[in-house]
């Protein structure tokens, strides 16, 4: 991997000791810098092209890390969640805040790069996160292959017990946050659903019951014309077929929860969630 490669999977500040470990002479990154090509951020630590919140976090003293590092490897980031910065023990903020950033659970390691490693990324947000966040981000990491369950439960043995048994609700096969986010808020009401179920040849994210399906749509999986096309003949066929559709938009979810709670448990309550007799779809 060259040095531009590197800028930019470090989003864009490196450690002076990465450069060399990549083959950069210390002539070359005085050159570099003297030359206004590079930008020398403080002592040890070259920015190229740096995303504003890395360069910001190196400047304070720090990395990203928690939520924010986990989204930049892949992992779901919840909505409106702030820049996480952690600093290294007995690393003050260089601008002269006491205040100390994310800390993971067990061992603080020495800041090394602009953005933290997976797990100790993982480690922070076990402090950070609440328990929606935290399960539908472990969700992500799981289902995106990021790591495995074992090793997110690893991670977390220096956390107390009530944060660490949060990850028997870890569910792979979710496949966005919004539906994470669903799930554990109607799991949160004593209602039993199944996750990514197929039916016939076309797969729901969550089944109520026999017939009750939610749609959970998201910002990434969502902002194509064809796919919002398929998702609509996908509806009309389910409901020809006899099943209620519920399809939420990612805003809704975030926005207007209280009354999407408040209909899906009222068609629960009705029981309209089971078939009728006469109701029932053949099997095929």
């Amino acid at each position: 991997m060259d040095a531009t490669e590197l800028f930019r999977a470090a989003l864009g500040v490196l450690t002076t000791a990465q450069l060399l470990d990549a083959g950069v002479t210390r002539r070359e990154i005085d050159a570099s810098v003297a030359a206004g090509k590079v930008e020398r951020v403080r002592r040890g630590w070259i920015a190229w092209q740096p995303d504003p919140m890395a360069l910001s976090a190196v400047r304070e003293g720090g990395c990203i890390s928690c939520l924010s590092a986990m989204a930049s490897l892949g992992a779901w980031q919840p909505r409106h969640a702030r820049g996480h910065i952690r600093r290294a023990d007995g690393q003050r903020d260089r601008r002269g805040s006491d205040e100390k950033g994310c800390r993971p659970y067990g061992p603080n390691p020495p800041v090394r790069a602009s953005v933290d490693d997976l797990e100790t990324a993982f480690r922070c947000a076990l402090r950070c996160a609440d328990a929606e966040q935290l399960i539908a981000v472990a969700d992500s990491i799981v289902h995106g292959e990021l790591a495995t369950l074992d090793d997110l439960r690893e991670w977390a043995t220096d956390a107390p017990k009530e944060i660490r048994t949060l990850l028997d609700r870890v569910e792979p096969l979710s496949e966005a946050g919004t539906e994470s986010m669903v799930r554990v808020r109607l799991c949160a009401r004593g209602i039993r659903l199944r996750v990514q179920v197929w039916i016939g040849r076309r797969r729901v994210d969550l089944l109520i019951g026999d017939r009750l399906i939610i749609e959970c749509d998201s910002t990434t999986y969502h902002a194509d014309p064809e796919a919002f096309q398929r998702d609509r003949r996908t509806d009309r066929i389910h409901v020809a077929q006899g099943y209620l559709v519920i399809r939420l938009t990612w805003e809704q979810i975030h926005d207007e929860w209280p009354a999407i709670e408040r209909d899906i448990l009222a068609i629960v309550r009705r029981g309209d969630h089971r078939w009728p007799g006469r109701l029932r779809p053949e099997r095929a």
